[in-house]
């Protein structure tokens, strides 16, 4: 695995931020268009060939010039078509130049010319630059509201450029909202829209497509197909002599081979990459590559020249004026040396892995923090700073369960978004249908001249009416009532595993307290047991994330068998489960986490045929806590010492089980120790506390 950030494809950071709404978007786009008549056409051939042109300048002075010249050219009445494209390029001149409130006030006036000449081109192309502003400006919501609404009206699009650049800006959208497999839907229609294109820009298109497929892919881990779509795009670049390409092309190339193990293939990809990078001069993919060399020498554990390289990029990026403390890479490459210097028993590295690790928490991603906090976690390892390591892996588990956590919440968003999106265009179709009957009536006056039939044709419509408004409603009511019992299940319930969530545990909790449940028989307290599943990174790394979710059903399957009917059942989070236990004797807790540990890891899981040996580390305690009573030490504080508990397993070889059974001190004496630091309080025997052992497995050393 690489070192922190190591294969990062992004180049360059690019600081957005949402500029006042100043539209809002008006219901639906489901628009009554206007079909073009046989001797009508809406674009203009020679100005559509200028544009085509226009693309290709480089000068900001020669595009404005010839942008500004299309504009006074072309007939906005005449050619709409054609207008709304000249308009859009100067659209994404106000994106590309990060002049956001510019871009949507130009939305905002050209809105009355998109209403005005309602042809189903003119009128995506308008709405699909709303979609670009808002994905640019990060409203999710919005974004996923008139993408949904898009895909409704799609099929009106009659214009190949327009039908691929919707779909290519669909794909995006959905790629960066995890529903990738609609994503690849419109990649494919892009594909088929591009097909039909005559211009010269068919290629440097295809390439960009390829690109965006491409990082679908990786996404899913589809690495082997990445790496052929690829091969290929860079094969087109260089035919095509679209050298802009190559830079990108040849790192998305390394980081591929990174991560398939071909070391030797990547280093010599990134060094392609740098020498494209440097006639380009594109300083972000030369600072990125070196990086990356350097981590691959550092995979061979060559720390000499990988010292050499990072310096050797330390010093570009001085040169560059590059080493500002809001300068991720920079402090990637630092982090890098300081890794190097632990790594070969140099502890003054230390100070490094503290300084940068501080620095990227604010710089990072959450999905490349959490990485880097493994390769922390790995140098204090390295440097007997136990202590230091297991405070890394606890931010590492809690930085886990916030990913997870704004994954279920933008899961929820999108499902909300589509609801009401198919809603608004349910009560869009119910309006038409009045509206055609109300002309129909009219119509039905006129034609009748004796008032007797004219009053009974209305009586008879409008009974037909509010009949068919009685049964809409009742559907529409009753589809709202079966959605919104939909969304209380899936509330308190994993959509993965169906097992109780977090959610649904903290409303059992609440509803024990008001019963007193507490306050029972001593002799059967209850029983908490938390679980976190062994080298779970290293499942989805090596076997897939398909392969990941396989596991955690298994394991769901195995713990629901294991547990008595009155017992619950709940993924905490990630890799973690938490077995809810009422009644629980003393005596019998340990027995049952055994059985837990043995109905986990005495048989591999099996997935497409492979065979993927699995084991949990536990931590459990009861409930309430040595005689404590649970206004002084509740369920929360002692599902966080067995969670302690947990990660002692962890630190000691995992595969195993710590349980509380007693305080050998007075808990007042002891409770700033219990509750912060329990191996310290284990090893001044302050705490009785059993091991349990799991079953026996042949592991990798890999942490």
């Amino acid at each position: 695995m690489p070192i922190l950030t190591k294969y990062a494809l992004s180049l360059f950071i690019l600081v957005l931020w949402s500029a006042p709404a100043a539209a809002v978007l008006s219901g639906p786009l489901t628009l009554s268009f206007e079909p073009i008549q046989a001797q009508r056409t809406i674009i203009h051939s020679d100005l559509e060939e200028a544009l085509d042109l226009y693309l290709n300048l480089v000068d900001d002075e020669e595009r404005e010039a010839e942008l500004t010249r299309i504009l006074q050219e072309v007939g906005a009445s005449e050619y709409p078509s054609t207008y709304m494209r000249a308009q859009s390029y100067q659209f994404f001149e106000f994106l590309r130049l990060q002049e956001l409130e510019q871009a949507e006030e130009l939305l905002v006036e050209l809105l009355p010319f998109a209403e005005q000449h309602p042809f189903a081109d003119v009128v995506i192309e308008y709405y699909v630059n709303w979609l670009e502003l808002r994905q640019f400006q990060q409203q999710t919501s919005e974004m996923l509201a008139i993408a949904e609404q898009l895909t409704m009206i799609l099929d009106q699009v009659q214009n190949p450029r327009i039908g691929y650049y919707t779909n290519i800006v669909l794909l995006g959208v959905f790629s960066s909202n995890g529903q990738y497999q609609r994503a690849l839907e419109h990649g494919l229609q892009s594909l088929e829209w591009l097909s039909l294109t005559t211009d010269n820009r068919r290629r440097t298109r295809r390439v960009a497509l390829t690109g965006q497929i491409t990082q679908v892919h990786l996404q899913l881990r589809n690495y082997d197909l990445a790496m052929d779509l690829t091969v290929q795009a860079i094969q087109e670049a260089e035919e095509g002599e679209l050298y802009g390409f190559l830079p990108g092309l040849y790192l998305r190339k390394g980081y591929i081979e990174g991560v398939l193990g071909q070391t030797e293939s990547s280093i010599a990809s990134h060094r392609r990459a740098i020498e494209w990078a440097e006639q380009m001069e594109w300083p972000g993919v030369i600072f990125t590559s070196l990086n990356n060399i350097a981590s691959s020498y550092i995979e061979l554990e060559n720390y000499d020249r990988a010292r050499e390289i990072l310096l050797e990029t330390y010093e570009l990026l001085e040169a560059h004026d590059a080493l500002g403390d809001d300068v991720a890479i920079a402090h990637v490459v630092l982090f890098n040396l300081g890794y190097i210097a632990v790594m070969t028993d140099d502890f003054s590295g230390i100070e490094a892995i503290r300084k940068h690790t501080d620095a990227l928490r604010n710089l990072s991603e959450p999905g490349e923090f959490y990485e880097h906090l493994e390769f922390a976690a790995r140098a204090y390892e390295r440097a007997g700073m136990y202590q230091a390591q297991a405070q890394t892996l606890l931010e590492q588990r809690n930085l886990r369960d916030t990913i997870s956590q704004t994954e279920r919440e933008d899961a929820l968003r999108e499902l909300e978004v589509r609801y009401q999106a198919q809603d608004r265009l349910q009560q869009i179709e119910l309006l038409q249908q009045r509206n055609d009957l109300q002309e129909q009536i009219i119509e039905n006056k006129q034609l009748q001249q004796q008032i007797f039939i004219l009053f009974g044709v209305v009586v008879v419509m409008g009974l037909f009416l509010l009949a068919f408004l009685y049964r809409a409603a009742r559907r529409a009511n009753l589809r709202l009532k079966v959605a919104n019992k939909q969304l209380e299940f899936h509330s308190r319930r994993d959509p993965l595993t169906a097992l109780l969530n977090r959610r649904a545990l903290q409303d059992h909790m609440t509803h024990r307290a008001k019963n007193e449940r507490r306050h029972s028989n001593p002799e059967h307290p209850d029983g908490l047991v938390l679980l976190d599943v062994d080298y779970f990174k290293r499942i989805n790394d090596t076997h897939g994330h398909a392969a990941g979710d396989t596991v955690l059903k298994a394991l769901s399957e195995r713990l629901t068998n294991l547990a008595r009917s009155s017992d619950l059942v709940v993924r905490w989070g990630g890799e973690e489960f938490l077995l809810y236990l009422p009644g629980m004797a003393e005596a019998k807790l340990p027995e049952f986490t055994s059985r837990v540990l043995q109905v986990i890891g005495e048989k591999p899981v099996i997935h497409e045929g492979k065979e993927i040996p699995v084991t949990a580390t536990a931590g459990f305690i009861h409930l309430p806590f040595a005689g404590i009573d649970e206004s002084v030490l509740g369920w929360e504080r002692a599902l966080q010492i067995a969670d302690m508990a947990l990660y002692i397993g962890k630190v000691h070889g995992r595969n195993r089980a710590y349980g509380l059974r007693g305080l050998n001190k007075p808990y007042d004496d002891i409770k700033d120790q219990l509750e912060h630091d329990l191996n310290a309080a284990i090893e001044e025997g302050v705490v009785d506390y059993v091991l349990i052992e799991g079953p026996t497995q042949k592991r990798d050393s890999e942490s």
